[in-house]
């Protein structure tokens, strides 16, 4: 079928390019959070200040930070579940509730 192109579903809905970005975002953080007591730690290997104090900051800000882009995936995972149908543009994917598609 050279010609025909298909629209990404995913990037449809906004909500749902939203979610991987924050969800990515959370991960990065996750693990930045996960090594900045090894980058505190005094070690056999020195770090650079830079580093130390971004790990220092990262680890009294990590909690909230954290908890701020979790209610943020919440809520855009939820909106792109209920936005889902009206994203889709299919002509019959709007249905009321209890009625059946054929």
């Amino acid at each position: 079928m050279a010609g025909t192109s298909r629209k990404n579903p995913v990037f449809t809905n906004p909500f749902y390019v939203g979610l991987m970005v924050v969800s990515t975002l959370f991960v990065v953080t996750a693990l930045g959070y996960l090594v900045a007591p090894n980058v505190i730690s005094q070690g056999p290997e020195q770090r650079g200040e830079t580093s130390r104090a971004f790990a220092n900051w990262l680890d009294r800000h990590g909690p909230v930070i954290l908890g701020i882009e979790f209610l943020v995936m919440l809520v855009t995972g939820i909106l792109a579940m209920a936005t889902d149908d009206w994203f889709s543009g299919e002509p019959g994917s709007r249905t009321r509730r209890g009625e059946v598609r054929h």
